[in-house]
């Protein structure tokens, strides 16, 4: 049994620690089980919240939907851009332009720009991945130029791993983010605050994919395709230290009057200590290639819907995106939309925002009608009737049903005090 010396200082929101008389291996492994025991590694207290938001309003669902993706061959169309004038808040993706020359940087800081002139009181969000360095961004070309950026495995191999396939990558993967070191963590930040610039796009904040990866997973020691690194648990820690690090820093850099956005997904929801909003998940009660609806989906969307529900009460922003995946999912898009849409207006308070397509690229979101209905503020939360079977009752009149385990829901909608679906 080995004694250390360990000096706590709370100065909120941040907390440090000293321990005197062990390695750096050993600090590491302490403070791995500290975070996982204590819940925080940079904060204590109230989690972030924001001061500043997206227009919305209770009168109609068209005040509370958001948009996310991108288009491959450039900026919008008069349709298109017609179709996300609509949305108040709109994220722009890694892809877009990517069948262009150029940066994604200044692809979506022109996208920005576009939506910003069609709709000015709109609110746009930059997409970052936390852990995957995609090669579009001009950023990448600063990872290329300093290794100390980059993920290293225990040999000194670069690690790298693929994304999602809908989007260009190497054959062999992409380098990872080492949040560990300072300068990765001023260099990402940095990228995301040049986009909340005039000239960067005038972004209202950036969304962070991947925002618990090394948090939540251990890496296999494949050395395929996917490649993923065998790191030992000293370098994990590290890396779970340093993203959390990066998060709190970048909230802190952006301040509250703009959003950063950390995408969990998993059941993991551990961001929001570091940040002002979350981003459920890909699949709000929903799923990719859902050939059934069995207890396991119904579980995940009640987790997914108590969680949302929690978060938002306390003043953060919260995203939830239902996935039609049409490509390969049994049920059909109309009924997709139908059930995530009702468990959203079952959980949604007034820092929730839903949105609903099918992938990541624009042309796979619509305009559904439900949107224009007239809504009105909720009379009172949600009341459950039983395991997994909730009503919610709007100013309208409107009443909304869901049975989470059967995955049937109806919205008995109101307009002018006649019931009329």
């Amino acid at each position: 049994l080995k004694q250390f010396t360990c000096n706590i200082r709370i100065t909120a929101p941040r907390i440090s620690i000293v321990m005197e008389g062990a390695t750096v291996a050993e600090m590491a492994s302490i403070l791995g089980c500290f975070l996982l025991v204590a819940g925080t590694s940079a904060r204590v207290g109230e989690y972030p919240k924001p001061t500043k938001l997206p227009e919305r309003s209770w009168a109609h669902a068209s005040d509370k939907v958001f948009i996310h993706g991108c288009k491959a061959d450039g900026l919008l169309n008069v349709s298109e851009l017609a179709l996300a004038a609509k949305f108040p808040l709109l994220t722009v993706e890694k892809g877009q332009g990517e069948s262009l020359p150029g940066y994604a940087e200044d692809k979506m800081a022109a996208l920005s720009h576009q939506y910003k002139t069609a709709r000015p009181s709109g609110w746009s969000l930059f997409y970052m991945n936390g852990k995957l360095d995609w090669n579009m961004y001009e950023m990448h070309q600063t990872m290329l130029k300093n290794p100390s950026y980059c993920v290293h495995n225990s040999t000194g191999g670069l690690c790298r791993q693929r994304g999602d396939p809908t989007f260009k990558q190497p054959e062999d993967g992409m380098l990872l983010f080492n949040f560990s070191n300072p300068d990765t963590r001023k260099m990402f930040g940095s990228t995301c605050l040049h986009a909340t610039t005039p000239e960067g796009g005038d972004f209202n904040g950036c969304f962070i994919d991947s925002a618990n990866s090394w948090g939540r997973q251990s890496l296999s020691s494949s050395t395929s395709a996917n490649q993923r690194c065998a790191l030992s648990r000293e370098a994990q820690n590290s890396l779970v230290i340093g993203l959390d690090t990066m998060l709190t820093e970048l909230q802190d850099t952006l301040t509250s009057t703009r959003m950063v956005v950390a995408k969990d997904g998993g059941g993991h929801y551990d961001s929001i200590k570091y940040v002002n909003s979350v981003f459920m998940s890909d699949t709000f009660c929903s799923c990719y290639g859902c050939t059934s609806w069995t207890e396991q989906e119904a579980n995940m969307c009640l987790g997914q819907m108590q969680n949302a529900s929690a978060t938002a009460k306390t003043g953060q922003v919260v995203l939830v995106h239902g996935e039609a995946d049409n490509a390969a999912n049994s049920f059909t898009e109309e009924e997709v939309f139908a059930f995530t849409f009702a468990a959203f207006l079952i959980i949604a308070e007034d820092t929730t925002f839903f949105g609903f397509s099918d992938g990541w690229f624009y042309s796979g979101t619509k305009w559904w009608s439900e949107y224009d209905r007239p809504l009105g503020a909720p009379t009172a939360a949600a009341t459950e009737h039983g395991r997994g079977v909730f009503t919610r009752t709007f100013a309208s009149g409107t009443v909304v049903t869901i049975d989470v385990h059967r995955h049937t829901s109806h919205i008995a909608w109101h307009t002018n005090g006649v019931v009329d679906a």
